[in-house]
């Protein structure tokens, strides 16, 4: 049987509220976790435009945003898989089909979801 010591100290116990941080944050790493980051050649197969949404306007393009996109695609030399990076301007107006050019991205491990690529 308990004393009232310890009765008093089970119920201080259940009472309080819990802390969800440590909980929250170990959630946030094993998703920020579940990426794999991958680099490699790729050959650039197109390039592509889409301007920026005015307010107001009908947008012609569901892509659009309120700022201007400059998307290469390319073609990962090692597994085939085709990739669109967004790119600044002065980087997508130097790049020319069939130029070969490193790119690094993460991949979903568990959707294989192309993430954060980036051409060097």
């Amino acid at each position: 049987m308990m004393n009232k010591e310890q009765s008093a100290s089970l119920r201080k116990f259940y009472n309080e509220e819990i802390d969800c941080t440590p909980l929250f944050a170990l959630l946030l790493i094993t998703g920020l976790c579940g990426c794999e980051k991958k680099a490699g050649e790729a050959v650039v197969i197109g390039k592509d435009y889409v301007a920026a949404a005015k307010q107001g306007q009908e947008i012609k393009d569901e892509r659009a945003t309120n700022n201007e996109q400059w998307i290469v695609k390319v073609r990962m030399l090692d597994n085939g898989r085709k990739i669109q990076v967004r790119a600044d301007r002065a980087q997508w107006e130097t790049l020319r089909e069939n130029d070969q050019v490193k790119v690094t991205y993460r991949v979903g491990k568990y959707t294989g979801t192309v993430w954060d690529a980036d051409i060097q």
